[in-house]
């Protein structure tokens, strides 16, 4: 019985190890796409929205800085490109791909209302316009890029 349980420990250790690599793993992705996004597009423009949203719910919004993290995942890649294509329109824009909108409507409605509904302070509202997300993306950006000198 002691041989079983000496080779049961180093097997345990590995299962420890090996779920906290995958969790710090998403974190960094996640946080390196939305960092690859800030200095690579336009924040008012539709793709940089549409790929915006998709990124936040596929990988997670831990890299913003919201009080309450939303995890990644809740739906499929496929129904992440739709609620973003009709959170587009909510902003103005138009979608990649309209002929998602309708489906994206009611993905959102079923998936998105719960916790991100006007008035749920914890979520932000994502019928905002600018989105709080990307508000924080636009000021990071102003505020990191270079003041023009005076005289120049």
């Amino acid at each position: 019985m002691r041989y079983l349980w000496l080779l049961l420990i180093p097997f345990i250790l590995f299962l420890i190890r090996y779920a906290t690599e995958e969790k710090s793993e998403h974190k960094t992705k996640s946080a390196c796409i939305h960092k690859e996004q800030t200095f690579h597009l336009d924040p008012n423009s539709p793709k940089f929205f549409e790929d915006y949203v998709f990124n936040v719910i596929k990988y997670g919004s831990s890299s913003l800085g919201f009080p309450t993290k939303m995890e990644g995942g809740y739906v499929s890649d496929e129904d992440a490109k739709k609620i973003a294509a009709y959170l587009a329109t909510l902003q103005g824009f138009k979608p990649s791909h309209p002929q998602w909108v309708k489906e994206g409507a009611a993905l959102y409605y079923g998936n998105c209302t719960g916790c991100h509904q006007k008035g749920v302070k914890s979520f932000p509202d994502l019928t905002r316009k600018p989105l709080l997300g990307i508000e924080k993306i636009i000021s990071k950006q102003e505020s990191s890029a270079p003041s023009a000198k005076r005289g120049e």
